[in-house]
């Protein structure tokens, strides 16, 4: 049985090693962009803003005492002038071991967060998945996420002094 719960200082850790396993996915897709793995300790403080910071949340999925998963969730306030002022989530980062994958530890992660979100006010939620995430497209449509926009990039040709 799957136990989902937002996470503590003491997951650090586990989330540090699987935060690993979504940016080598992402670092093999688009190298150039995304760091390699490394040690897990390089990313602690990133993960660690997630679990403490203020109007954020992590909540992880565990499966006999392992974490198997997880989803960092926050909450923006949109105040710019040529858009609708409203409070919204953003989801950061989401990771399921890939043993993991298609038993529902995501779409009940992302309910985790959505339902949070609703607590604290939030009217929306908004993420960015890159393109090559066909896995993460498929899930994010299945639970009713729509494309509202697209991000372009292009690489530019380096100057070699």
């Amino acid at each position: 049985m799957t136990r989902y719960r937002a996470a503590t200082e003491a997951d650090l850790p586990a989330i540090c090693a699987l935060g690993q396993v979504v940016n080598l996915l992402h670092h093999q897709a688009w190298p150039q962009i995304f760091a390699p793995a490394s040690a897990i300790e390089r990313d602690e403080q990133h993960w660690r803003q997630c679990v403490e910071g203020s109007g954020s949340v992590v909540f992880v999925a565990e499966r006999v005492g392992t974490l198997v998963g997880f989803v960092t969730v926050a909450v923006i306030k949109e105040s710019h002038s040529l858009l609708q002022p409203m409070q919204y989530a953003r989801v950061g980062s989401i990771c399921v071991l890939e043993a993991e994958r298609g038993r529902g530890v995501g779409s009940e992660l992302m309910e985790c967060a959505e339902g949070w979100a609703t607590a604290q006010g939030a009217i929306d939620v908004r993420l960015n998945v890159w393109a090559f995430n066909q896995s993460a497209l498929a899930l994010y449509k299945e639970l009713g996420y729509e494309v509202r926009s697209l991000f372009l990039g292009k690489s530019l040709p380096q100057n070699v002094a």
